[in-house]
């Protein structure tokens, strides 16, 4: 199994973030994409290859313009000002019809406006980190448009709670969104649509970036599995009631076991199955572990594999993984080489 990663990652480390009204270390650390890479090399049947670069058009056919020209100049216009050296976190949040104007030409209204939250920090280097860790994802698709079954892309920082022209949840470039997007054209630069692309989500936390951006696509469906809102962040976003027919939201109460995930998880096979993608993006989060930090399920390590397995043989279609939450590092390498393990063994 090919696994994409790219040491650019380790660009992207802010010092802290502010949550649960309080501030601590920053969670989305560069050491969980090292724990994971480390695991895989002691895989023999895993290839380790690097991301290559893309064309930016990619980023710009899932996000706006002006989101992405904010990502990559955000950090030198904050320092310009006199502001916070360590990192920009926004003081201010652009609500309701704050967000139908402008954002103001002052950084912290910018902050404000394009990210939603106060633990996702921009810094120095931010936006090459982000970048490549879109080349990670879109690498992995070009792999599956050149034959291979199933690859992993290790992409880092995550990328499912980031909308069309807004960050947060540690996510700044939405990587399931881009790779969806270059598998549907094809890998052309000129809008395609015609291929149908699955995103299965099954990160703990709602994917609000990718329902986001899939509302404004065609051909491309999402279904995502994650902890009620009513109890879990971002809050505001993955309840039944916003389904439509390009997205399908399963949203579970707290302390769900095995068993009862596993139900769920072949419901939202089938569905997928029903949509006839012909290819499948998986938004891997493991904070739905039993002793995760930032989730309140009660998955054991061991139905990761199980959940893979079944997935394998009902669609029977290219997958390509790409790597969302998980923070607890005592056990994530070991939860997703679980996940992973049937695809790695698997003769497709």
């Amino acid at each position: 199994m090919i696994s994409v990663y790219s040491p650019h990652h380790i660009l992207h480390n802010p010092p802290k973030e502010f949550i649960s009204n309080q501030v601590v270390a920053y969670g989305e650390s560069p050491e969980r994409a090292e724990l994971i890479y480390e695991a895989l090399m002691d895989v023999s049947k895993v290839v380790l290859t690097r991301a290559e670069e893309f064309d930016m058009g990619h980023f710009h056919k899932i996000h706006s313009s002006a989101y992405l020209e904010y990502l990559q100049s955000a950090y030198a216009e904050w320092i310009a000002a006199g502001l916070w050296t360590e990192g920009i976190l926004p003081e201010f949040f652009a609500l309701g019809k704050l967000r139908e104007h402008p954002p103001s030409k002052s950084p912290e209204g910018k902050a404000g406006y394009y990210m939603t939250d106060s633990s996702t920090m921009i810094v120095k280097d931010t936006w090459e980190a982000v970048r490549f860790s879109g080349f990670t994802a879109l690498t992995g698709a070009r792999y599956l448009l050149n034959g291979a079954s199933f690859v992993f892309s290790l992409c880092r920082p995550p990328g499912h709670h980031a909308g069309f022209d807004f960050a947060g949840g540690y996510c700044f470039v939405n990587n399931a969104a881009l790779a969806a997007k270059f598998l549907q054209d094809q890998g052309d630069l000129n809008p395609i649509g015609n291929v149908k692309v699955g995103i299965l989500d099954i990160d703990f936390h709602h994917g609000n970036g990718t329902q986001d951006i899939v509302q404004q696509l065609e051909n491309i469906l999402l279904v995502s599995i994650h902890g009620d809102p009513d109890y879990s962040y971002p809050y505001l976003t993955g309840f039944e009631s916003e389904n439509t027919l390009k997205n399908i939201n399963f949203p579970l109460a707290p302390g769900i076991k095995d068993e009862v995930y596993f139900k769920v998880f072949c419901d939202a096979i089938s569905r997928m199955m029903q949509f006839g993608a012909q290819y499948l993006i998986v938004s891997l989060g493991v904070d739905t572990f039993e002793r995760e930090q930032l989730g309140n399920f009660n998955l054991s390590s061991e139905i990761y594999s199980r959940l893979s397995e079944y997935l394998i043989r009902e669609l029977n279609i290219p997958v390509l993984i790409v790597m969302e939450g998980g923070y607890n590092t005592e056990f994530l390498a070991r939860n997703v080489l679980s996940f992973l393990n049937p695809f790695i063994n698997s003769q497709l």
